[in-house]
């Protein structure tokens, strides 16, 4: 099987044979995939153990040998009920078969998105880091086959939960026809999920926009009336497992045609989490 990276192919071999039997079972990550001991686990480390290929630390992504092509999306460090996680996810996109034939993806197509964890367990050692998860389908988000955009200039926010689960949200800034979309990509920890018991370590449970800015275009007013707009959010806590995600929004609107607004508490947005669809959605 060959797999292409950045820098070229790359054949399977005895890393493939050395991964088997990982998922869900922890096991030591070689020295060789870690930048240092205690380090979180490098982009092409994770690839490399997801798609047991090799692929050169650097790299962000992989193609496939279906066309395929796997992109390190997002990791983050995490300390939970006294251990030391590195969680990081992958974004995928549809096989080669079905993109035949098309020039560009439709709006709806969407990424699949999939996680490997790791846990802090030899801290201080060569091999310090031990596989807690590979999960290779947790959701799919995002649109036009691209995922939500992560915004680097936000912190990603934690909430604990009372059942022992965390919920992470991943701020995000994806732009599309002149207008960037702010927002939190929403995904939910169970570090003492079981083999045997349902549902994932990691489940992607939807979006919870904040805002919007249209400054691209805009072009100063010239075109249009430019806009801005974010919120901070906060965790409220109830009768459902997961707790309520208010967003205390801040900035300008729409209020008509040529017409903007300041934006008041009035305003303000709260997202509930829906059991059937298992996202989080507007109320």
């Amino acid at each position: 099987m060959k797999i292409k990276s950045k820098t070229g192919l790359h054949k399977e071999g005895r890393l493939a044979a050395r991964l088997a039997g990982w998922l869900l079972a922890p096991c030591m990550l070689a020295a060789s995939m870690l930048a240092q001991a205690g380090a979180p686990i490098p982009p092409g480390a994770v690839l490399a153990v997801m798609q047991n290929v090799e692929v050169p630390d650097q790299d962000e992504e992989v193609e496939l040998e279906d066309g395929v092509t796997a992109t390190f999306w997002y990791g983050q460090e995490l300390d939970f009920d006294g251990k030391h996680y590195y969680a990081t996810f992958v974004w995928h996109t549809r096989d080669r078969a079905a993109r035949e034939g098309e020039d560009f993806a439709a709006p709806e197509v969407q990424v699949r998105l999939a996680d490997a964890t790791f846990e802090l367990t030899n801290p201080g050692q060569k091999q310090a880091y031990s596989i807690r998860s590979i999960e290779r389908k947790i959701g799919f988000f995002g649109g036009r086959e691209k995922p939500e955009e992560v915004d680097t200039q936000r912190k990603a926010v934690e909430h604990r939960t009372a059942d022992g689960r965390l919920l992470l949200a991943v701020p995000t800034a994806t732009f599309d026809n002149g207008v960037i979309t702010r927002g939190y990509t929403m995904l939910v920890f169970n570090p003492n999920k079981k083999p045997e018991d349902d549902g994932w370590v990691w489940s992607y449970v939807g979006q919870v926009r904040t805002g919007e800015d249209n400054s691209a275009a805009c072009d100063d007013g010239a075109v249009m009336p430019c806009i801005g707009s974010d919120g901070e959010l906060s965790f409220v806590a109830g009768q459902e497992p997961l707790p309520q995600v208010q967003v205390k929004v801040s900035g300008t609107t729409f209020e008509g045609p040529g017409k903007v607004r300041s934006l008041a508490a009035a305003d303000n947005l709260t997202y509930v989490y829906d059991s059937k669809t298992e996202q989080y959605v507007s109320r």
